[in-house]
């Protein structure tokens, strides 16, 4: 929540619900693949296309709200830098935890 208050203020954006249903998404990475997977394994591989799988539906879901004209060019491109900047810190985490 700290996160969205100092991107709010920061950036002066008027709505925050899209980086809150970016959190969403991140929150549910994890029931989705144990959802979809069976074993350990599975559950290790299946992360990063499941998390990839969310931000892409998260962008498409932004993109289609900007032609809606719900939300400006200002907050779609602030939203979709925050998805690119999430989408590389989970794949930097797991090439540094696993190696891959």
């Amino acid at each position: 929540m700290a996160e969205i208050k100092y991107i709010k203020e920061t950036l002066k954006l008027k709505n925050t619900k899209y980086i809150i249903l970016l959190r969403v998404l991140e929150t549910m990475t994890p029931f989705v693949t144990l959802l979809i997977a069976s074993g350990p394994r599975a559950i290790l591989k299946s992360v990063f296309p499941v998390f990839c799988s969310l931000c892409f539906l998260y962008l498409i879901i932004l993109i289609i709200e900007f032609f809606r004209k719900k939300i400006n060019m200002k907050e779609l491109i602030v939203n979709s830098v925050l998805c690119i900047i999430d989408v590389a810190l989970v794949t930097i985490g797991l090439i540094m935890i696993f190696g891959f």
